[in-house]
């Protein structure tokens, strides 16, 4: 490239940057967490502490979503629907104060709930 070439590719260049600084570009949106449809969740293993609790829930979710429950918190005890909550320290103190220590399903009813993922891989260090 000669000298003028590169000029007029400096000029364009900073006109460029002065235009975007001028008209900057709109934020892009955050990506949406990954939910999975409360049709699609798998019953709890029947060795799992709070499998009969959470197969219930399963049992209920559609009724507790017809009522309009959503984001409201429930909470189960054994194949018992105990009260259904605006918030989860609403439902927190029943428990504290009705079953403190014993095994509860304390979830927030949703259509659609979070999948969450662990970290990372499982690596064994080499010793």
């Amino acid at each position: 490239m000669n000298e003028t070439s590169l000029d007029v590719a400096k000029l364009l260049q900073e006109q460029e940057r002065q235009w975007l600084l001028r008209n900057p570009p709109p934020p892009r949106p955050l990506p949406e967490p990954p939910t999975i449809h409360w049709t699609k969740l798998a019953r709890a293993d029947a060795r799992s502490q709070l499998a009969t609790e959470w197969n219930y829930y399963l049992t209920q979710v559609a009724r507790l979503l017809a009522e309009g429950h959503e984001g409201r918190w429930v909470l189960i005890v054994r194949e018992e629907v105990v009260g259904v909550y605006d918030t989860y320290p609403a439902a927190y103190r029943i428990y504290n104060e009705r079953f403190a220590g014993k095994p509860v399903l304390l979830h927030q009813v949703l259509e659609r709930e979070p999948i969450l993922r662990g970290g990372g891989y499982h690596r064994q260090w080499r010793a």
